[in-house]
This record gives C-alpha cells, sequence and structure tokens, in this order.
C-alpha cells in the first residue's frame, strides 16, 4: 500500500464497476470482437482491450476499429451492436475479484454508504449491478453515462452523487482502477484510492493522482477501520 494524505473522515465510498469491482474484460472483449468479426474487421488481443476500456463504450468502438477504413457500418451502429451484444452474455465471462464480496460485507457492517459511478451505458450498468449486487448488497446510487452529465473525469456527476448520500467530498473516498477514476476524485476534492488488480498498472494511477495503491480488497477495508479507530479517539 502507497499512500500520502488521508482523509479526516470516511462517510461514503464510490466505487468504479468494471475493472474495480468485477472483471468484465474478456466478456468485453469477446463481445466487441464479435461485432468486429461481423464487419469484417480486424480484431484485438485481451491485453489490449485493458487500453480500450475506462472511459466509455464509444471510447472502446471507437479504439477498436480506429484503423479500418471500412464506410459500410457507422460507429454509432457498432456500438449499439456491441451494447445489444454484451447485453445477450452480461454474466458469461463476468466474475467477481477476489476479495470484492468480503469487502463490501465489511462496508455494509460498517454502515458506510456505498455508491457505483460508471463510464459505462447506464442501462448495461444497472443490469450488471442487479444480477450481480442487488440481492446482497445495497447500492445508495447507481450511475451509468448519465444525459446532461459529462463522463469521468467529470467531476459534475460523482458530486452530485454525493449531494444524494448527503455527505461531503472530502468524506468520500473513490475507488478505481484507471486514470479517469483518480482524476474524477481529484477533481471532485474526494480521496482516490487505486486497485492495481483491475485494466491499468501502478505507475499509470500513480501518474493520475492516486493517494493509495491496493493490491487486495482487504486493503481497502483495513484503512477504513484505521480512520475510522482514529476519529473515534
Amino acid at each position: 500500500m502507497i499512500t500520502s494524505k488521508r482523509p479526516e473522515r470516511i462517510s461514503a465510498v464510490i466505487f468504479d464497476l468494471d475493472g474495480t469491482l468485477l472483471n468484465t474484460l474478456e466478456n468485453i472483449a469477446q463481445s466487441m470482437n464479435t461485432i468486429l468479426n461481423r464487419h469484417g474487421f480486424p480484431t484485438h488481443t485481451i491485453d489490449q482491450y485493458r487500453n480500450f476500456i475506462g472511459q466509455g463504450i464509444g471510447h472502446l468502438a471507437e479504439k477498436a476499429i480506429q484503423k479500418s477504413n471500412s464506410t459500410d457500418v457507422s460507429i454509432e451502429e457498432i456500438i449499439q451492436e456491441l451494447i445489444n451484444e454484451y447485453e445477450l452474455s452480461l454474466n458469461n465471462k463476468t466474475y467477481f475479484y477476489e476479495g470484492i464480496p468480503e469487502l463490501l460485507d465489511d462496508l455494509t457492517s460498517k454502515k458506510l454508504p456505498m455508491a457505483i459511478l460508471s463510464n459505462n451505458n447506464d442501462y448495461l450498468t444497472q443490469k450488471l449491478v442487479k444480477m450481480f449486487f442487488k440481492k446482497k448488497w445495497s447500492f445508495g446510487i447507481i450511475n451509468g453515462v448519465q444525459p446532461g452529465f459529462l463522463k469521468k473525469p467529470d467531476p459534475a456527476l460523482a458530486l452530485n452523487m454525493v449531494e444524494k448520500l448527503g455527505t461531503k467530498p472530502n468524506e468520500c473516498i473513490f475507488v478505481g482502477d484507471t486514470p479517469a477514476d483518480m482524476q474524477t476524485a481529484i477533481n471532485a476534492g474526494m480521496f482516490p484510492i487505486g486497485v492495481l488488480w483491475g485494466f491499468r498498472n501502478e505507475d499509470i494511477l500513480m501518474e493520475a493522482g492516486a493517494e493509495i495503491l491496493v493490491r487486495h480488497p482487504s486493503e481497502i477495508s483495513d484503512f477504513i477501520s484505521e480512520q475510522i479507530q482514529k476519529n473515534s479517539k
């Protein structure tokens, strides 16, 4: 764990979804490659998709077809096909990262409000959360891309979520695996925690402004417990 400064109080936790709570990489890659094959575009490896994911489904589609010159299909059509394809296979190769269920159990026992903010399509985000989380854990707010708001790292939607949770930005932890997550936290005045099991590496997350890097979800539980104990003295 790498850390510099710590929040004086923690009253809420906002999570990214893909690459942070759920490993969706192989499923997304398979869905995108299906669309590329359908239209005769070159496909990509799973490792290449690591760098395509994190800035929304439109960015993913653009990166996936950027070297292709076909005019037979528009990017908008590709995006819609990808949404449809991905929805059909949401849980095929998607799973919790090791330690995530235990982390969510711990935060629930601490009665800390939790929320999810994704750059993914909102409809798909809601379906994923309902499929994997809703039966056991409660999230105060769940947002994918929303009309009237820019995607992460713009802080407006994160700040809107904090207001609805009834807390303050400087009392909120933002947990994610991409530079967009770290920059969202910084831009919103929140505390950025970068996870090393997701789609980006240590150097990229540190450069993006992560205050803490964690290799296992239990380190987040430990960090929060330490802060709660300090504040109770």
